[in-house]
């Protein structure tokens, strides 16, 4: 799995502590991707709660996922997940995936667990939805998978099409670990998956059958019609369940009593021709992008209303949360919040969070839209927070916290009720948070570190670090410093903001840590080694005397002294992962107490990483004689190759190592191959890493497609 290094950060705004409860209490978070921020929405009455800027990811497609606890910002075109811890008030974690790959996260309702799923490589990973620091091993699964959602009993349900077969997997001591795994298809079909409340419902598009899971058994639903087109929501959410086909919407009720399925035919052009059908309180609604509406059809075909999404600019995005079904634009600051009754009320993402004490100011939240059109507010433009001009002068520097730890207001991204909107050029333009913030401890002092805080309009002019007894505001090429004088077995936290033109942006914050005279000593025998072209795999002893009391922060430098990334762990190795092929690398790596003073770092010599990429079109073919021959596109600079199979042939073929030979034309092509000989009664897949002449790989290739093979009888 290609997880880079995790981030740890927070972020706060003015009154936030005074505000956790209410942020964990049926609110929900909406995505706009032109100002490149979440907005907190009531559903009760379609007002702001508070925003959050990512300046980084505007203009960008974001999934949101989130309970009560924990939101989390996974940009699509960059690969980086962001977490915000909800009952803090503040950022907590940042993990990079490769934007290429087939990467998601589910979160269970409770917010006890959470797994990084990458369904191309078939791997699960726990992590902490805080940090998204993992938290166990990984749990590999027959690739590719399908789906990956928890249901409300904290199941998180899979799909491994090559196998038949959907998973039901539990998250414990931090661990993802399979519970049940039961067949739905032949292996190879083609399986799609809708997680429902309780259980799962499997589609299968090559049989045309339905089959639900519950409690561990399984029932099969004959569809009545043709299901090669099939799409579903990932999750469903109430007693009915969506299967969207192409002019026509079936309905599936009641998957342990009797499972009555239903048909509606949906007319021409009246939704997008990748729409997926939601329902929700006995309806079932079709966006239309092109149109900037939902239609709302009866499970027997009767259109009921019409939702208008004003100025929607482009995609519409369903979604059943809190009991309240959410259309959400990305595309604009307009959205729609259907209550159980089927009144519709628009929501203006780009209002301001309400005024002092969290009253609402007048005219604030959605208005009832008659009929279920939802309009906005007397038809007017939508209100905005006034803008910072370029050049307004921040209020001095950033407050000391209270005692306590209690941080100093934000002018960034994170603006709760009683804060200032943060819409408009100012909350576009201010810097984005400088994640993560290192502190560590020593004797009477902390080193504080961090990395550098993205900035749309140029460079950062200034970094406000800011503690409980002091602050101090460096330039913004520098990016540590140390704070003396403080006291031994004292907790202290670090905050730290970057300034530019048009303001400050969110507070990161570090670990608390402890100073204290007493440091462990320096890791010994640190060495790294390359695992691929863009990973590291490090290894160190261990700290002696500590037995389990000491934790280790791992840190990868360029030549020069640039930081790369972070990432602590109790282990003595470590992969770390998303480094530039081709490039130079050390590895630095201190011991840490569990009070958080940290011993002088040992480094690792350095290490060039291969430049070799992954081969290209990799594709098989299985002739009579039952051989099947495997081909790909030559990398260049590779020596030879690794090819692997996957899916159920797995079990028969092990992995071969082949050099790089004279190419096999096919239709004019030149590709590298190999042969298997004596095919079973299998599917196969494959997978294909080159190799540089120094045995380095490259990146796993894209996998082929599966072909399933039966022997001559």
């Amino acid at each position: 799995m290609v997880l880079s290094l995790a981030l740890v950060c927070t972020v706060f705004g003015a009154g936030a502590m005074g505000r956790a409860a209410q942020l964990s209490d049926g609110l929900v978070w909406l995505w706009s991707s032109e100002e490149g921020r979440a907005t907190e929405i009531d559903p009760q009455d379609g007002r702001v709660e508070a925003v959050s800027n990512l300046p980084e990811s505007a203009g960008h497609r974001v999934e949101v996922i989130q309970n009560d606890e924990y939101l989390i910002l996974h940009d699509l075109e960059t690969g980086r997940m962001t977490s915000i811890d909800l009952t803090q008030m503040g950022f907590s974690g940042q993990l990079d995936v490769d934007q290429s790959g087939d990467f998601g996260l589910a979160m269970s309702g409770d917010g006890n667990a959470a797994v990084v799923l990458d369904r191309q490589g078939g791997e699960v990973r726990a992590v902490d939805p805080g940090t998204l620091q993992a938290t166990g091993e990984g749990l590999n699964l027959p690739a590719p998978l399908v789906g990956g959602e928890f249901d409300n009993d904290g199941t998180l349900w899979l799909g491994a099409p090559s196998q038949g077969t959907v998973v039901g997997i539990r998250v414990a001591g931090g661990t993802a670990e399979v519970e049940e795994t039961l067949p739905v298809a032949d292996p190879g079909d083609d399986v799609a998956l809708s997680v429902l409340d309780h259980g799962v419902l499997a589609v299968n598009r090559s049989d045309d059958t339905l089959v639900g899971v519950r409690d561990g058994d399984t029932v099969e639903i004959p569809a009545g019609t043709g299901l090669e087109d099939a799409r579903v929501p990932v999750r469903t959410a109430g007693a009915t369940v969506a299967v969207t086909l192409p002019g026509e919407v079936l309905t599936v009720a009641g998957l342990r009593d009797g499972a009555a399925v239903q048909s509606f035919e949906v007319p021409d052009g009246a939704a997008d021709e990748d729409a997926v059908a939601v329902p929700y309180q006995g309806g079932v609604y079709l966006p239309s992008s092109q149109d900037g509406v939902v239609r709302v059809f009866a499970p027997g075909g009767e259109q009921t209303d019409v939702i208008t999404v004003p100025d929607a600019g482009g995609r519409l995005e369903l979604e059943v949360r809190e009991g309240h079904l959410f259309v959400n634009a990305p595309d604009s600051g307009s959205a729609v919040v259907v209550g159980p009754s089927g009144e519709a009320q628009v929501v203006d993402k780009y209002q301001p969070p309400p005024g002092p004490g969290g009253a609402a100011t007048p005219g604030e939240g959605g208005t009832p839209a008659p009929g279920g059109a939802a309009t906005p507010q007397d038809g007017g433009a939508p209100p905005r927070a006034p803008d910072l001009d370029p050049g307004t002068e921040l209020p001095g520097p950033a407050p000391t916290p209270a005692p306590g730890g209690a941080p100093p207001p934000s002018q960034g991204s994170l603006v709760p009720a009683g804060g200032t909107g943060t819409g408009g050029a100012a909350g576009a333009n201010t810097p984005g948070a400088p994640v993560p913030v290192l502190a560590q401890a020593g004797d009477g002092s902390v080193t504080v570190s961090w990395y550098e805080a993205f900035s749309p309009t140029g460079a950062v002019d200034d970094y406000v670090v800011s503690w409980d007894g002091g602050s101090v505001t460096v330039p913004g090429t520098q990016r540590r410093t140390v704070v003396e004088g403080l006291a031994n077995g004292a907790p202290y936290r670090f905050y730290v903001q970057a300034t530019n033109a048009f303001g400050a942006g969110p507070t990161a914050v570090s670990p608390e840590v402890r100073p204290s005279e007493q440091a462990p000593p320096a890791p010994e025998g640190v060495v790294a080694e390359a695992r691929t072209a863009s990973s590291l795999g490090v290894e160190w002893d261990p700290v002696p005397g500590v037995d389990g009391d000491v934790d280790y922060v791992v840190t990868a430098l360029t030549p020069d002294g640039g930081r790369i990334g972070t990432r602590t762990t109790t282990e003595t190795d470590i992969v770390l992962t998303a480094l530039a092929p081709g490039g130079t690398y050390l590895v630095e790596v201190a011991a840490r107490t569990a009070a958080g003073v940290t011993s002088e770092p040992a480094t690792s010599a350095p290490v060039t990483l291969p430049e070799v990429p992954a081969p290209q079109d990799v594709w098989f073919d299985i002739t009579a004689d039952s051989t099947v021959h495997v081909y790909w596109r030559a990398s260049p600079g590779a020596a030879g190759y690794v090819v692997t199979p996957g899916a159920s042939g797995a079990r028969q073929f092990a992995p071969v190592t082949v050099e790089r030979g004279e190419p096999a034309v096919v239709d004019g092509v030149p590709y590298q191959t190999t042969a298997f000989p004596r095919a079973g009664d299998n599917c196969y897949q494959f997978t294909v890493q080159a190799v540089d002449a120094d045995g380095n790989p490259s990146e796993d290739s894209e996998p082929s497609d599966i072909q399933c093979h039966r022997s001559p009888n």
